[in-house]
């Protein structure tokens, strides 16, 4: 009776576990099944603004070259010199288009050895990187002692650093004293570290739209609304997360990087 009774519980763990793993097997596949979906849907989306964003050089090109004949058989010679630094201007955006659209395709494919970083030492290279735009704009730039050292990709991670700290400049606010703060939240998990500024801002119901591809919240800055979705790209190669918080317009930003 002992011995059956043992063989009974033992056939019902067998089917407690079963179960339990065709549940969590059932979850596994509905969460592969939605990230299909977001991917789907990304690609879809992907497909629309690439096509966007490089037919508009292209009808430019075409536009100016049309009336570069038209100016040379006029003798008009300063509009021709106007039309073609217009055309080579769309062509360096298409080719700058080009060359960050590939970068983005590569990551999670293309990977550097993994290697200690210093996070600190990353963002003085980084801030030298954009010494210009800081210089130019007159933008104070102070990072703390004490961010850590990660295990990482480190030419990948430079671009993260870098592109957050240009996204930072490229927003600076005309009405104060334009400054950028890199350094650590005690209160997050570690390895982690922020860059802030004190720039215009972003509105809340804008904060995770800043991070799809090419979605510029304003029109008119340059670059190509690619820099911020490549920065998340990588962190998530990571296994890290990054999110933005600001007060909104006029209220500066902070982007939180947390790696593993």
């Amino acid at each position: 009776m002992a011995a059956r009774t043992s063989q009974l519980l033992d056939t019902v763990k067998e089917k407690d576990r079963l179960a339990t793993s065709l549940v969590e097997r059932e979850a596994e596949r509905e969460r592969l099944i939605a990230d299909l979906e977001a991917k789907n849907a990304e690609l879809e989306r992907f497909s629309y603004t690439v096509s966007h964003d490089l037919k508009s050089p292209l009808v430019t090109i075409g536009t100016y070259a049309g009336l570069i004949e038209k100016d040379a058989r006029a003798g008009d010679m300063s509009r021709f010199i106007d039309d073609v630094a217009r055309i080579q201007r769309a062509a360096s955006r298409m080719r700058r288009l080009l060359d960050e659209l590939l970068n983005l395709s590569r990551i999670g494919r293309v990977v550097n050895p993994l290697e200690e970083v210093a996070l600190g030492e990353l963002a003085r290279e980084a801030a030298d990187l954009v010494r210009g735009r800081l210089d130019e704009a007159r933008i104070q730039i102070h990072i703390a002692p004490d961010l850590p050292t990660v295990q990482g990709d480190r030419v990948r991670l430079l671009e993260v650093m870098l592109n957050l700290i240009d996204n930072a400049a490229k927003f600076a606010s005309s009405e104060r004293t334009p400054r950028i703060d890199i350094g650590v939240d005690p209160e997050r998990p570690a390895p982690s570290f922020f860059v802030r500024d004190n720039g215009i801002g972003i509105d809340p119901q804008h904060q995770e739209k800043i991070f799809g591809l090419f979605d510029k919240l304003d029109l008119g800055s340059d670059g190509t609304g690619i820099g911020l979705a490549l920065v998340r790209r990588i962190v998530e190669a990571h296994g890290g997360r990054i999110s933005v918080e600001s007060g909104g317009a006029g209220e500066g930003a902070t982007f939180h990087v947390t790696l593993t």
